[in-house]
């Protein structure tokens, strides 16, 4: 078990490096200008995205009800941190187009992508329900938090109006939005409308990956590294660190338990980079971010995993 558990992640994050690389290569070869890296990233923020994030609510059974205690646990969590994170970051960084890329990628984890593979690892013929309804509270929450934070810290004077308009206009915001609303209204879309929708939401991770590896330089690593250990440490030790004893203490096992690994162990979320360089955000940190959570997280993944099915948490 704990072998699959880290051939799986290892797998998983392998493939997501490749792509990153065809993208590094593509854009050596090709010779492709930051704006055209910056135009095919609207694209997929404004068009593949929202089409990924609809079908994975729309077509979730998020009808089955979930246990309040993991839901509640997660996000009181996950606001709390957030809180946490917030503070911290804005007293250690002074560039605000550096705070909210940090913050984002601190509290945004890779949960859409693997949340459901991690599961069905991690507890083989569990219900998956638990991960559906998760997936469908937890994601619209990640975006509304990651609009507030880099719309926050996009202008100098904070208004209140402009935060909220950028959460109701975020592409994003408003796919989940509808795929929670077609899913509890019973709406089934026409298999012309459907398939079409499916195919190019199942293109947005691909496609974000090839512009996250276009846009990364090896010389970030370097010009960014205390933010880069930062976020990284937030995200990969410190979150997992608090969350997962929680959930342990407070008695969750099992899937419910498994479902909060996938959410707070897991790296930053892929579409964090796509939404920071939309908002404002420093392009080539959230990049860098991505990349190194991406990297060490096979490691941390591991650790976590080993230590808490030791402990029969799952």
């Amino acid at each position: 078990m704990l072998l699959n558990s880290f051939l799986l992640s290892l797998n998983a994050i392998a493939s997501i490096f490749l792509m990153m690389a065809v993208g590094y290569g593509a854009k050596r070869m090709l010779r492709l200008e930051k704006e055209h890296i910056r135009r095919f990233n609207s694209l997929v923020f404004h068009t593949l995205l929202p089409l990924m994030l609809f079908t994975n609510i729309y077509t979730s059974d998020i009808r089955s009800g979930v246990s309040l205690g993991c839901l509640g646990l997660a996000l009181s969590a996950l606001l709390a941190l957030f809180a946490l994170t917030w503070l911290f970051v804005k007293r250690i960084e002074p560039a605000n187009d550096q705070r909210g890329v940090m913050i984002q990628a601190s509290f945004r984890s890779n949960f859409l992508l693997l949340g459901l593979p991690l599961i069905r690892e991690l507890c083989p013929g569990a219900d998956l329900a638990t991960v559906s309804v998760m997936l469908a509270i937890v994601v619209p929450c990640y975006n509304v938090l990651a609009v507030v934070t880099l719309e926050t810290f996009s202008r100098r004077e904070i208004d209140p109006r402009k935060i909220l308009l950028g959460i109701v206009k975020n592409p994003l915001i408003l796919a989940s939005a509808a795929g929670v609303l077609a899913n509890l209204s019973g709406l089934r879309l026409p298999q012309c409308v459907a398939n079409p929708i499916a195919q190019l939401g199942a293109s947005a991770s691909p496609v974000a990956l090839l512009l996250l590896g276009a846009e990364f330089e090896f010389r970030s690593v370097g010009l960014y590294r205390r933010n880069l250990a930062v976020c990284t440490a937030l995200r990969l030790l410190v979150y997992p660190g608090i969350a997962l004893p929680l959930a342990a203490l407070f008695g969750l096992r099992g899937p419910e338990f498994a479902v909060l690994i996938s959410m707070f162990a897991t790296p930053a979320a892929v579409s964090s980079f796509s939404m920071a360089v939309q908002m404002g955000g420093n392009p080539e940190l959230a990049a860098g971010a991505v990349t190194l959570t991406t990297l060490l997280s096979a490691g941390t993944m591991f650790f976590w995993i080993f230590l808490f099915k030791s402990l029969g948490m799952f």
